[in-house]
């Protein structure tokens, strides 16, 4: 029985979101949910590739939570969250063509996403701008979080092509071959995830 291979973006990605699980359960932190859904986001084949999405998801962060804030504000200002159900639908529309027009295509999943969380939720802990300002928050951690395991946890394929080069013998030579095969179908592979 043949299991499948587990990618290295796979495990870079789970490790991410273990990281955000910890550290919001060290700072005693609630709903961890936000930093979660923005490190696999963000989580790409390279550490620039990541840091290119987590700035583009960053800045659609800061727009969805304003975006978000904005409605709240006039819901709570006129009292009329009834009507909810009609604007969260349009802001989606306008929040997208925001970043359309400004070159943020990359940007349009987590603009909707923290625009979503922050207007579906009914409860908003310590008034509206402040869990505004704790989801844009949490959404950079994971966004973060990503980054340094994308940049820090990396397989050392230098030092064994390096090995590959000076081994004399040919088993060794072999099993790095193979080693290198792994990896290399391994980027291969992230591409697809």
């Amino acid at each position: 029985m043949n299991f499948p291979r587990i990618g290295m973006r796979n495990i870079k990605t789970s490790t991410s979101v273990f990281l955000c699980l910890l550290l919001f359960e060290l700072f005693n932190r609630e709903n961890a949910l936000m930093a979660c859904v923005a490190a696999v986001i963000c989580m790409q084949n390279t550490i620039v590739d990541s840091f290119r999405k987590g700035t583009e998801r960053i800045i659609g962060t800061i727009i969805g939570g304003i975006a978000g804030a904005l409605v709240l504000f006039i819901i709570s200002t006129f009292g009329r969250e009834n009507i909810l159900i009609f604007i969260i639908p349009i802001g989606i529309i306008i929040l997208i063509e925001i970043c359309v027009s400004f070159g943020l295509k990359n940007s349009v999943v987590i603009c909707c996403v923290v625009y979503l969380g922050l207007l579906t939720s009914r409860e908003h802990e310590g008034g509206y701008i402040l869990y505004t300002i704790n989801r844009i928050l949490d959404t950079s951690v994971g966004i973060v979080i990503a980054l340094l395991v994308n940049k820090y946890m990396n397989i050392p394929t230098d030092d064994i092509k390096y090995k590959l080069k000076i081994s004399k013998e040919p088993d060794k030579d072999d099993a790095v071959k193979d080693i290198l095969n792994e990896n290399n179908n391994d980027e291969t592979n992230m591409k697809d995830i």
